[in-house]
């Protein structure tokens, strides 16, 4: 018997659960980050949820799944990490010049671009030179690149980057860049474009090459720190970590390419998301994720979650697959204030875990969301996180009063009231990027509300948008590590192919992919995925010649022929058609790149399932709850989650309590809680 546990690590909680499929029980556990290591919280948390499941003592065998912002927060604080880049030569300003536009908008005699992550000093470039078809133009001068390599170790690099020309062709010359590398600056790690994103368009593979390298050395360091301690802690099978593309990857792999794991935490909450929402029948959704830090949204249509292949991270260009999401700063700790023409603003800056909201009683000055929310009668300050932390109501009022109220001639309920208000706006803004601006209805979707404070505001977000379905999880606290033990091993490839589709060669073509197959395969196999368990997926992107963007389409498992290649000319017109509204019938399509993608067979559902009885549930007792800019309280029932069973139904007004989350359900809205304990929250007034 194996035990699972998946950890996911917010800017302000940790949230863990553990699996015990068993015999058949799911338990969950929030505890609060450490900035400072943020093994010693996940460590704390495993120990505490081990014992009390009873099976800290037990000597079970343990599965460990992760989710970290950790890639993240470190480019977006744009900490100091001097990382070398080594090009072509001619080339070393490529970071900097980047696409050469100005975005987001052209009018706006501010906008400065972005600093490049690594300073001229720092970026210098070697003689040689590769074709696009991979022919070695001038071969690589090697005594130059020495001598480069000890000006970066005369400066202090702690890395280094290697991006050349056309390495995505023929990666030779960065290759022997690598081992000379190791003779120059021994110990220092390399990252080569070519490992990393094999890919032509040059600006954006040296940033993702760039923002490899400049997180490559935290992420050893924090990896290998957390696998000691488990190990120390007994959990002895080869740890997991969740990737950008929605699937998960051993931790030895997540070393050598920690570009991978950006959106790590957010992109599992996506993954658990889907799949519940697979299990209960919902195949387009909205995910929406609130913690204490920030909110994000994500679409799921036909059951498969959005994604990129050409993604940002804090602004800079990823060139590595991803699922597609929004992320606003807007959280539970998000801090409200007031701007200096006395407009009422909320977010982005964070309380975060330390100090925290002002009712959590660590030197918090600022209100908070959190802190809006418990004026209102929404959170139980005796029952917050199940009881493990007292709200102190009086410091909310104070800080409400002195920061909002008084300033804007307000009660302490309206400013409370307009905090909300405003936070809920961005988020509805939010939903609205990943649908309307996609020109896609969200009112035929369902809002799935998690993270632990998504469950306060999932209603009143789908009211205001016109959705008449939620669905809110069993642990909607702990959803993003739930969704780490449903996610599959996943491994992408891509390689750059720029062909006629016309005159290709049919069999070159086939090569090509058997080759990719045989390389996604092994990468599973090192990954310690049973043969029989290893699935291939094909796709190749296609464009009219003379575009400078792709369609991605899905390719079968048999040979490719010549018939296979006309058969793909049919599709994409149609497939562009769909996306943009036309086609060009006689205009060439070009091949761009030849993606393979290897996963394993995906995990069963990790949620327990439950009989349905016919008891009503009771509630625990009733609370004042303010709802609506000018509505007076009102006496709410408030029901304990732990005491709802499988069909119970629930009319709104109402407020649920779960161990790591609360509910709030409106007037006018129905709950019904399913086999797994998950609530389907539907509009029965319109």
């Amino acid at each position: 018997m194996t035990l699972q546990i998946g950890v996911d690590t917010g800017g302000t909680h940790t949230d863990i659960v553990l699996l015990d499929r068993d015999a058949g029980s799911f338990h969950t556990l929030k505890v609060p980050t450490t900035p400072e290591d943020l093994s010693i919280g996940i460590l704390n948390g495993v120990r505490r949820i081990l014992a009390e499941a009873g099976k800290l003592e037990a000597g079970h065998p343990v599965a460990f799944h992760y989710g970290t912002t950790l890639v993240t927060n470190i480019i977006v604080e744009e900490q100091d990490m001097p990382i070398g880049l080594l090009t072509t030569g001619g080339f070393r300003d490529v970071l900097a010049i980047g696409r050469a536009v100005r975005k987001p908008n052209i009018y706006d005699i501010h906008w400065r671009p972005q600093r490049p992550l690594v300073p001229r000093a720092m970026r210098l470039g070697v003689p040689e030179r590769i074709n696009h078809k991979g022919e070695i133009v001038t071969a690589l001068d090697e005594a130059a690149a020495r001598a480069e390599m000890r000006v970066l170790r005369e400066r202090g690099a702690v890395a280094i980057a290697v991006c050349l020309l056309n390495a995505y062709a023929n990666p030779i010359h960065e290759r022997r860049l690598a081992e000379i590398a190791a003779e120059e600056l021994p110990g220092v790690p390399v990252t080569l474009s070519s490992d990393v994103a094999r890919e032509f368009r040059e600006y954006e593979r040296t940033s993702t090459t760039v923002l490899n390298a400049f997180v490559m050395a935290p992420m050893i360091a924090h990896l290998d720190g957390l696998a000691g301690r488990l190990r120390e802690n007994g959990v002895q099978r080869t740890p997991f970590i969740m990737r950008g593309n929605g699937g998960i990857m051993s931790f030895d792999l997540a070393k050598t390419l920690p570009a991978a794991v950006t959106h790590s935490g957010p992109v599992a909450g996506i993954v658990g998301g889907n799949a519940l929402a697979r299990a209960t029948g919902i195949t387009d959704a909205i995910t929406f994720d609130m913690g204490g830090t920030s909110s994000d949204v994500a679409l799921i249509s036909d059951s498969v979650p959005f994604s990129t292949t050409r993604g940002k991270l804090a602004g800079y260009p990823v060139l590595l697959p991803m699922l597609d999401l929004v992320t606003i700063g807007a959280g539970g700790g998000s801090i409200a204030w007031v701007d200096s023409g006395g407009g009422l603003k909320v977010g982005p800056r964070s309380a975060g875990s330390v100090p925290g909201p002002a009712c959590y009683g660590q030197g918090g000055e600022n209100p908070t969301v959190t802190d809006a929310n418990l004026l209102c009668g929404r959170l139980n300050g005796d029952f917050f996180l199940n009881g493990d932390r007292v709200l102190r109501k009086d410091l909310s009022e104070q800080v409400m009063r002195d920061k909002i109220a008084g300033p804007l001639g307000l009660s302490v309920e309206e400013a409370a009231l307009g905090v909300l208000a405003i936070a809920e706006a961005h988020m509805v803004n939010a939903i609205k990027l990943v649908s309307v601006q996609r020109g896609i209805d969200p009112r035929g979707y369902t809002l799935i509300g998690f993270g632990g404070a998504g469950p306060l505001h999932a209603v009143s977000l789908a009211e205001a948008i016109g959705m008449d379905r939620v669905l809110i999880p069993a642990a909607p606290g702990n959803v993003s590590a739930s969704g780490l033990l449903s996610a599959e091993v996943r491994h992408d490839i891509v390689r750059t192919r720029v062909l006629s589709l016309e005159t290709a060669d049919a069999s070159a073509i086939d090569q090509g992919y058997a080759a990719l197959v045989e390389e996604a395969g092994q990468a599973l196999l090192d990954q310690s995925v049973p043969a029989e368990a290893v699935q291939i997926l094909r796709a190749i992107d296609l464009r009219y010649r003379g575009q400078a963007y792709e369609l991605t389409l899905p390719l079968p498992s048999d040979p490719i022929t010549a018939d296979t290649l006309i058969q793909l000319a049919g599709r994409f017109h149609a497939e562009h058609a769909r996306v943009y509204g036309y086609q060009l019938d006689h205009h060439a399509i070009e091949i761009v790149n030849l993606r393979v993608t290897g996963t394993s067979q995906p995990p069963a559902l990790p949620w327990p399932s439950h009989s349905p009885t016919a008891s009503a549930p009771v509630a625990a007792g009733h609370r004042l709850v303010l709802h609506g800019i000018n509505a007076a309280a009102t006496e709410w029932p408030v029901y304990r989650f732990t005491e709802i069973t499988a069909g119970a139904e629930i009319e709104g007004p109402a407020i649920v309590e779960y161990p790591g989350s609360t509910c709030v359900i409106l007037p006018g809205w129905h709950a019904t809680w399913d086999a797994w304990r998950h609530a389907h929250i539907t509009k029965t007034v319109r």
